[in-house]
């Protein structure tokens, strides 16, 4: 009959098997192995499998920046001496500068180029000192040149202080001291009578100074400065 019929077909031999309920080998597989490349091909154009490959100039790329911030820091703190000595700010540039060669002493350009830049700030420094103009600060220089032994460049200045007060007692010790210190004694001793005829005091300095040790043992410098007691009074 043929309602019969269907019946028949479940009971088909195992040679056909119906591929619902026996599939072939690797159906299933083939289209998970389908899907698998299908994902490796989606993955690879996304780019993940050349992440992998990438990460090597990656870690390169980390290590160099890591090394530039302190390279730009000292870059920016370059930059920042050069606008100070542009804003003719010296001292603060010099000081930005020596900080420069501090942070970097490697890199004998920037190096260089921080020592050139010093020297400018000093000499700019230097023509920037002011000019003594009164008795006192003419006196001053005149003092730091004794000291540091330039007794020419101080009688200079001495002189000067003169021409304002002819009658500065201490600066014409000074120049006493210089010409002294320069061997020549008649100019020495000449001043020093002055000074002391001036204000009696400068007879006291003298005694205890030692820039006049070179006249110890000339009789006129003790006859100057230690000058003979007075008699005593007889009743």
């Amino acid at each position: 009959m043929p309602r019969t019929q269907p019946k028949a077909k479940v009971r088909t031999s195992s040679k056909s098997p119906s591929p619902e309920r026996d599939p072939i080998p690797g159906s299933k597989a083939a289209g998970s192995t389908g899907d698998e490349t299908a994902g490796r091909t989606r993955s690879a154009k996304s780019g993940s499998p050349r992440s992998s490959r990438r990460s090597r100039p990656k870690t390169a790329r980390a290590r160099a920046d890591s090394a530039r911030p302190g390279r730009s820091a000292l870059i920016k703190r370059y930059e920042t001496a050069v606008r100070l000595l542009y804003r003719q700010q010296f001292e603060q540039a010099m000081e930005a500068f020596e900080k420069v060669i501090s942070a970097d002493g490697q890199n004998k350009e920037m190096h260089e180029r921080a020592l050139t830049h010093i020297r400018l700030c000093r000499s700019k420094m230097a023509r920037r000192q002011p000019v003594p103009k009164t008795t006192e600060e003419l006196y001053n220089v005149a003092v730091t040149l004794i000291n540091d032994g330039r007794f020419q460049e101080s009688i200079k200045h001495l002189n000067r202080a003169l021409k304002r007060s002819a009658k500065c007692d201490y600066v014409i010790y000074a120049l006493a001291i210089c010409y002294c210190r320069l061997g020549n004694r008649d100019r020495a001793l000449k001043h020093l009578r002055l000074a002391i005829d001036l204000n009696v005091e400068n007879r006291f300095l003298a005694q205890r100074d030692a820039d006049f040790e070179p006249l110890m043992r000339d009789t006129r410098f003790a006859s100057l400065v230690f000058p003979e007691a007075p008699p005593e009074a007889t009743s």
